[in-house]
């Protein structure tokens, strides 16, 4: 099979929880999967002289450090006892027909019946892939592990450790937008808006942002750099963006410069 290539901002070495140059290789016949991802030079969060507030946040989030609200407000929360069902079915992988093979060589159980109704990215790779022995191969390259790990258990379940989707938060909005799982993107999103952001990553997070469609985040990492320019202008982060996206950095600049001239 073919792999084609998702080539992502190379991201400073202060941020937690990358890892570099996010590579995510989705593994197909054809180069028909490759997502390719192009910036709306038109859009309001790019040309916009006067940054706004950033919109309400999308969905409720639920405040549990292992299970996620996928509802909008609705009373419709699944039992604990079902999600806790889901959550053992994907740990013990009892009929699993799916290899998940990662980076480090080794591999996760899943079910293609759930993977094909959780995400239609996953669902195309499956319909591609081969069978041996009645078990479908499929590859998520370019990620951590674990990463892979806590992606492929939300899609189950919701459930996560909120430790560990912190630590692997950049890496998962990646996997969400790649796969199409908008309810796993509303969370890290969430999570990077409740106190991850930092002058030192925040660069990281805005070459994300801009790569995976958020635009609400966009809006809060601008925000936070025009805040604090002095301290964020001489990071590492800022540094390697220069040098890698110095259009990026002339749009901060333009930005910077108007906020000082509405305050004066």
């Amino acid at each position: 099979m073919a792999s084609p290539e998702i080539d992502y901002p190379r991201l400073s070495s202060g941020s937690e929880s990358s890892g570099g140059c996010f590579n995510i290789r989705i593994e197909g016949e054809d180069s028909r999967h490759t997502l390719d991802f192009h910036e709306d030079r038109k859009s309001p969060v790019y040309n916009a002289r006067n940054i706004p507030e950033p919109p309400s946040p999308p969905g409720k989030i639920c405040s549990k450090s292992i299970t996620h609200d996928r509802g909008h407000g609705k009373s419709d929360r699944v039992p604990n006892e079902t999600r806790d069902t889901w959550d053992k079915l994907f740990k013990d992988g009892y009929g699993a027909d799916v290899h998940i093979s990662t980076d480090n060589g080794s591999f996760i159980l899943a079910h293609s019946t759930l993977l094909r109704i959780a995400s239609p990215i996953l669902g195309n790779l499956l319909q591609q892939s081969k069978v041996k022995n009645g078990i479908r191969c499929i590859k998520i390259l370019g990620v951590p592990h674990d990463a892979v790990f806590i992606f492929i258990r939300f899609l189950y379940s919701a459930c996560y450790e909120e430790r560990e989707m912190r630590k692997f938060v950049l890496h998962l909005l990646v996997l969400s937008h790649s796969y199409s799982v908008p309810s796993l993107k509303r969370v890290c999103i969430h999570l990077l808006e409740q106190g991850w952001l930092s002058p030192e990553n925040v660069i990281d997070v805005l070459q994300l942002g801009r790569n995976c469609d958020v635009p609400r985040l966009i809006v809060v990492c601008i925000r936070m750099i025009v805040r604090n320019f002095i301290t964020i202008s001489s990071s590492e982060g800022w540094e390697v963006m220069r040098r890698a996206n110095p259009t990026l950095e002339q749009e901060l600049l333009e930005y910077v410069v108007d906020a000082d001239s509405i305050t004066q």
